[in-house]
């Protein structure tokens, strides 16, 4: 939603997206309501949990970097060193061809 927030704001007079948002707005009080708080986020750290059906839980780090004047964003995914979740990402990659 914030990524959302962010594009209707980036571009005001877009056609397409303003379409988008009325027929969100229009099918559902959920999205109303969240829209409402105005959902904004700057790209920074972040820590997420992947739940992999053979790995179980990854506890990562994530890292967005933005590039000045471009929709595009660099995104790096990590784990804290000796934690559960290096362990296995290392494995993965000793396997990984």
């Amino acid at each position: 939603m914030a990524r959302l927030r962010a594009a209707a704001d980036r571009y005001p007079r877009d056609a397409g997206l303003a379409a988008l948002l009325a027929e969100l707005r229009s099918g559902s009080a959920e999205f109303n309501e969240i829209w409402a708080t105005n959902p904004v986020r700057a790209p920074g750290h972040r820590t997420k949990t992947m739940k992999h059906p053979d790995l179980g839980p990854l506890h990562l780090n994530c890292d967005v970097l933005t590039v000045p004047d471009d929709d595009q964003q660099v995104v790096f995914m990590t784990a804290d060193p000796g934690t559960p979740t290096a362990h296995t990402l290392h494995h993965l990659s000793a396997i990984s061809p």
